[in-house]
């Protein structure tokens, strides 16, 4: 493996396209999904672009590997309570800050688990969870597989108030989305954050998802104008980018593999290039997952926490378990509490 590491520079835009449908499985399934498109988009724009939404916001599920599953029992387990629906987190170590770990779409905490380790060795907590409708979690409130990123942003939220102060945050893939929706929402994020993968520029992939799966511009058209009405939010408030500049004064390290396939570099680039206090570790031959296990890049993430860690003031946070008895009052004076609205 080859690493490098960069600055940022000062251009905010996509440099180039993602690979058309390389998140997807391409299996029999996606095979009949894309008939199954053509065919509908046939005989009614309307159903095909329903069909569409369905398919953009269902998550598939997947279960640990040995290794994560053996790390996720040698922590504390608990759970949360988002909407009324079971979140499943874990918690390892009682003393020191926390550092929260966040999958992607489609993931579960474990594929985390390399951080673990590390971060408690540098002092830290370390807190993960399964996203609704992710691994242990409970179904979202649209049910089924189907979630958003505003579903699982509440959920950070809900667990990050649960763990105490928080002295960082390492994110994947769409995990990074849905941490800088909650930050635009008004979540008070920690100041150093570490983004695996970022999947950066939603907005971007709406062509190459549609490309994929069959459907054709009218059925896209349809489909990306109900979730912006839907929301009430253009598509561009989910590109991380575009965040408010208030909101990135914070330190950032974003890991991104040149050969990812699922989430092209060009999205790291991106994020970097808007983003003042950021770093670039550009990895090779890592594609979309195996960096979060590969022992260098852990080191460095780990490494990039130190610092906070050695200038942490006061005393050390209470451990999630402890904290969970004001779990109730934290969710009601937070603004997390239902309400009327997308998400």
């Amino acid at each position: 493996m080859d690493v490098s590491c960069s600055e940022n520079s000062t251009t905010v835009r996509i440099q180039a396209r993602p690979q058309t449908g390389a998140w997807l499985k391409p299996d029999w399934r996606l095979s009949l999904l894309r008939a199954g498109m053509r065919s509908l988009g046939r005989i009614s724009t309307p159903l095909a672009a329903r069909a569409m939404d369905r398919a953009w916001f269902s998550a598939p599920r997947t279960r640990p590997r040995p290794a994560a599953q053996t790390c996720l029992d040698r922590g504390e387990r608990f759970a949360l309570d988002v909407h009324g629906r079971r979140v499943v987190a874990w918690s390892w170590g009682e003393a020191g800050p926390a550092v929260l770990l966040l999958h992607g779409w489609g993931g579960h905490a474990g594929q985390m688990h390399a951080f673990v380790a590390p971060l408690r060795e540098a002092g830290f907590r370390v807190v993960a969870f399964d996203a609704p409708a992710h691994g242990a979690s409970d179904r979202s409130r649209l049910g089924g597989r189907r979630v958003t990123f505003f579903e699982i942003a509440e959920a950070l939220r809900t667990v990050a108030a649960a763990a105490g102060p928080l002295a960082g945050l390492v994110a994947h893939s769409g995990g990074c989305a849905a941490a800088a929706l909650a930050m635009r929402e008004g979540w008070e994020a920690p100041t150093q954050l570490a983004f695996v993968s970022p999947f950066a520029v939603p907005s971007e992939t709406i062509d190459d998802f549609a490309t994929a799966i069959g459907a054709s511009e009218d059925v896209t058209a349809r489909f990306s104008a109900g979730v912006e009405r839907r929301f009430g939010r253009p598509w561009s408030h989910f590109d991380i980018p575009n965040l408010p500049e208030r909101l990135k004064h914070r330190a950032l390290l974003v890991v991104h593999d040149a050969e990812d396939r699922e989430v092209p570099f060009a999205h790291g680039r991106a994020l970097v290039d808007s983003w003042p206090r950021a770093r670039l570790l550009t990895t090779h031959g890592l594609g979309h997952r195996r960096l979060l296990q590969d022992p260098d890049v852990v080191a460095q993430v780990a490494g990039f926490f130190a610092p906070a860690r050695q200038a942490w003031p006061g005393p050390e946070a209470s451990s999630p378990g402890s904290a969970r008895h004001e779990l109730d009052l934290a969710y009601e004076t937070s603004g997390l509490g239902p309400r009327h609205g997308p998400g």
